[in-house]
């Protein structure tokens, strides 16, 4: 017993999955090769003899009613004497000699062949005297004569047809049969030994995995109380020691990012309310008259030091949409009344780059938290219009279905990139995609709209369209009772959703 346990741990994950798939494919694979021989064969047997029937059958039915239409066209010339009649027996003599043709190039054997050139010798012979002779001449009754005898040759040729593909089909089915039996003892050989392989296999590569992710799940869940520990191969063994690393490394980054945001947040805004300050009162020229140049220097600090609020009060909203509990104000809300408000305050960045906002809106009501709502609608605006190209327009739609609304912002910009759908809502994020202007935005913007969706039960969804991206935001009807905990308490893995190819509205 020592032995082997020492063996399965010496051995790497990925040595032991190509052990148990080495063991167990060379049976599979020696099997398989052998059916797949056999089918093929079979198959191409089974198309062959299918197709020779049928040309067979539909050659040697048309060469029977060709002998029937000719002699009918004989016995009609000889009595009527109408050269038009000869014209339509050539006609159909064509058709014989393309049924005779497609007949010879058929494996039906030495009988049918013989059968078929005394017929067409005979026909051949008796369509000479037609021509050659008047049609109430001696020579014309006894070709007549002849016909019968002619139809019988045809019909003789379909039977033997017949029993030539009868014959190849028994000797198909019996080859499919010998095949069958063969290929079920060697299954039946082969098949308990795989799956013995197979359990032995999966339970020694399932258990640590196993291992592995209910670890995995247990730091999702925020439980890094728990120490972690992986039996099995010894790559697994050394990641169970690295998660248990890292478990105790995210404890202590959770609170230093706790730390920081409270921190950052508030030591920032001391100096930003100074700069304000001082930019208000320079734009009043409350200290003195300002010349031109002066004006312009103290617009562009004002509007920076604008800039840098939003980017501070993003930086608190996001800490309180991340770590505290979302409070909750029910009340019935007119989505077109909301957008129409914020279409009002993106106007000025609209008019900026000639962007049309065009809505396609439908009455939706919802009863949920107003300020969340526009805080979402507010950073899909910002974005739309922040990435669509110049002289274009941002589309606005509402919509419900069952017991759900949505509200869908596309734009006309560059897109989404692949690599960027699954990271846009992590924070801090700047996708490869950036919008045109002096100042970055904060990567932010996203993720607390994600947030502030989850908290209340809604959506953030991304859209495929053709050129553009495409956000829609989904939102139960019906009110919501506030949850009794945090979030994102960690009490369940972060699921990850694609998104637009931009970071946040800053």
């Amino acid at each position: 017993m020592a032995a082997p346990q020492s063996f399965y741990r010496s051995l790497t994950i990925l040595q032991l999955i190509l052990l148990g798939f080495s063991l167990v494919t060379l049976p599979l694979a020696y099997a398989l090769t052998t059916a797949l021989i056999s089918v093929d064969r079979l198959t191409d047997q089974g198309q062959q003899a299918v197709l020779d029937a049928v040309q067979a059958i539909q050659a040697s039915r048309t060469l029977m009613e060709d002998m029937t239409a000719l002699e009918r066209h004989a016995r009609q010339y000889q009595v009527l004497g109408d050269e038009a009649l000869l014209e339509v027996y050539g006609t159909r003599r064509q058709s014989l000699a393309e049924a005779l043709s497609r007949m010879y190039r058929l494996e039906l054997g030495t009988p049918v062949w013989e059968q078929l050139r005394l017929l067409e010798r005979r026909e051949t012979d008796a369509y000479k005297v037609l021509m050659e002779q008047a049609s109430g001449s001696e020579a014309v009754r006894a070709v007549l004569d002849e016909y019968p005898a002619l139809s019988e040759l045809a019909r003789g040729v379909f039977q033997e047809s017949t029993r030539s593909v009868s014959r190849a089909v028994e000797a198909m089915q019996a080859q499919a049969v010998e095949t069958r039996q063969a290929l079920l003892w060697q299954a039946s050989a082969l098949i308990p030994a795989v799956l013995v392989l197979v359990v032995v296999f999966t339970m020694l590569i399932a258990r640590p995995l196993r291992q592995l992710k209910l670890s995995i799940r247990a730091l999702g869940a925020g439980l890094f109380d728990r120490p972690i520990q992986v039996t099995g191969p010894h790559d697994l063994v050394d990641l169970g020691a690295r998660l248990d690393w890292l478990r105790r490394r995210l404890v202590e980054l959770e609170r230093q990012k706790v730390t920081f945001l409270r921190h950052i947040s508030h030591e920032l805004k001391t100096p930003l309310t100074n700069i304000r300050e001082g930019a208000d009162l320079l734009s009043d020229q409350v200290v003195g008259r300002l010349n031109e140049q002066q004006a312009e220097i103290v617009h562009i600090v004002h509007g920076n030091s604008l800039q840098l609020q939003r980017l501070i009060e993003d930086l608190i909203s996001f800490n309180v949409a991340n770590t505290a509990i979302p409070v909750i104000e029910s009340s019935p809300i007119h989505l077109d009344e909301l957008i129409g408000e914020l279409v009002e305050q993106h106007k000025l960045a609209a008019r900026s780059k000639d962007v049309r906002i065009e809505l396609a809106l439908t009455g939706e009501t919802v009863n949920s938290d107003r300020e969340k709502i526009r805080v979402i609608l507010d950073n899909l605006f910002s974005n739309a219009i922040k990435f669509t190209e110049e002289h274009t327009s941002v589309h606005v739609q509402t919509g419900h279905s069952s017991d759900e609304v949505f509200v869908e912002i596309r734009d006309a910009g560059p897109g989404i990139a692949d690599v960027d759908r699954e990271r846009v809502f992590e924070v801090f994020y700047q996708g490869e995609v950036r919008p045109g202007g002096h100042v970055r935005g904060s990567g932010i913007g996203l993720s607390i709209a994600r947030e502030y969706a989850k908290a209340l039960d809604g959506q953030l969804q991304v859209m495929e369209v053709e050129y553009g991206a495409s956000l829609r935001l989904v939102l139960p009807r019906v009110g919501m009772a506030p949850p009794e905990k945090p979030a994102n308490d960690g009490s369940e893995p972060p699921r990850e959703q694609a998104g637009q190819t931009a970071p946040g509205a800053s």
